[in-house]
């Protein structure tokens, strides 16, 4: 153990080294920030002060909070205009012609959502069993839903796209040298005939690039979340994500969303640092490893797959760039494991860590097999 914490002491001391990592980082960093800011930088459409104007439009969802999403509510705005969450949530559901006149009822907005939850149902030709499962998971809603101010976590939310991306970009330069760099100076035979072994270098780099690829991550989600902590706060972590997205059927709070979100991010890290060094062992370029991880980013934004090729647009949506996307991450179509069904959240991490796994196992055989060239 004490060789194997003295190895990867090394290759921590060799990465602390490079500019190019903590450039990236900080790069990374600061543009999340700024995604995060950018519209509350200025003055809204009437001229106000922005930060003034979100100070004053959480007072108003403050002064609603924890009233029922009912025909009272409805009635009280019917000669004021809405807090912004609550012509957000309406939006999601009714045509804003309906919204402007305020002709609204509570039948309106729960039986509209109820007819968007059945179209999905019969786009995506769920099965069964699936309609089944949804079925007994809308049972667990509570409705009226129940107002508060989710102006902050709505912005985290759809932060973690951005997170993701800055994510992939910092792995793809930061990670692959680890196992690049040797073959370009051409000292891995010195490092396979150190007494340590093979064995032992390989789990220290792979420790290395991890923990980097982990750390990285923690660094994007606090300058995301700190910009939205200090401009709105956190005040409805407890209410039910069909406040942000009311088509769907899952019974889980905006808090619960939030942390599967953390943790998909997290062992996203994982399989994106394995994959970057597996290419990195096979393809002995920093270079070309970093090619190839913005390639797939670059075609995960620009390529989607129809919903009618359902197994190839589920393993496409399985990508770290896709998942982390709200309404893909909550999407209607299950999948069968061991007679259960289970929803796409459900199993991203442990297919991310399986994955995972076998990547770095399959880059210690050719690892092991390496070489180098006399």
């Amino acid at each position: 153990m004490s060789d194997f914490k003295r190895i990867l002491g090394y290759e921590y001391l060799k990465l602390f080294r490079r500019k190019i990592i903590w450039i990236t980082l900080g790069i990374m960093i600061l543009l999340s920030a700024f995604v995060i800011c950018i519209s509350d930088i200025g003055l809204n459409s009437d001229g106000q002060n922005i930060i003034q104007y979100i100070h004053e439009n959480r007072q108003k969802e403050l002064e609603i909070a924890g009233k029922p999403v009912d025909d009272a509510l409805f009635e009280e705005y019917k000669n004021k205009e809405y807090p912004h969450g609550l012509k957000y949530f309406l939006s999601c559901l009714l045509p804003s012609d309906q919204i402007q006149t305020k002709n609204i009822t509570e039948d309106n907005v729960y039986g509209e959502r109820k007819k968007m939850l059945n179209r999905d149902m019969e786009e995506y030709k769920l099965r069964e069993g699936e309609r089944e499962y949804w079925e007994n998971q809308e049972s667990r809603i509570k409705v009226p839903f129940t107002y508060e101010d989710t102006a902050g976590e709505r912005k985290l939310i759809a932060a973690f796209y951005t997170m993701v991306v800055m994510q992939i970009i910092f792995v793809a330069v930061a990670v692959p040298a680890i196992f690049a760099e040797e073959h370009f100076r051409k000292v891995n035979h010195i490092n396979f005939c150190c007494k340590y072994g093979k064995k032992t270098l390989y789990a220290a780099k792979i420790t290395a690039g991890v923990t980097l690829s982990l750390g990285g991550t923690i660094c994007l989600v606090l300058a995301c979340a700190i910009p939205v902590l200090i401009l709105y706060g956190f005040h409805g972590l407890n209410t039910q994500i069909q406040m942000i997205y009311p088509a769907c059927s899952h019974s889980l709070t905006i808090g619960q969303v939030l942390g599967i979100q953390l943790l998909i991010l997290l062992t996203a890290a994982v399989l994106e640092s394995a994959f970057a060094m597996f290419c990195a062992e096979k393809l002995k370029s920093s270079t070309g490893t970093m090619a190839v991880m913005v390639g797939i980013l670059l075609l995960s934004m620009a390529v989607n797959i129809p919903d009618q090729f359902r197994m190839a647009s589920q393993l496409w949506l399985c990508i770290p760039s896709n998942a982390l996307v709200i309404w893909n991450l909550l999407d209607c179509r299950l999948i069968p494991l061991f007679g259960k069904y289970f929803t796409q959240m459900q199993l991203l991490p442990v297919i991310y860590g399986i994955l995972a796994v076998l990547l770095a196992a399959g880059g210690y055989r050719g690892y092991k097999r390496y070489q180098a060239a006399k």
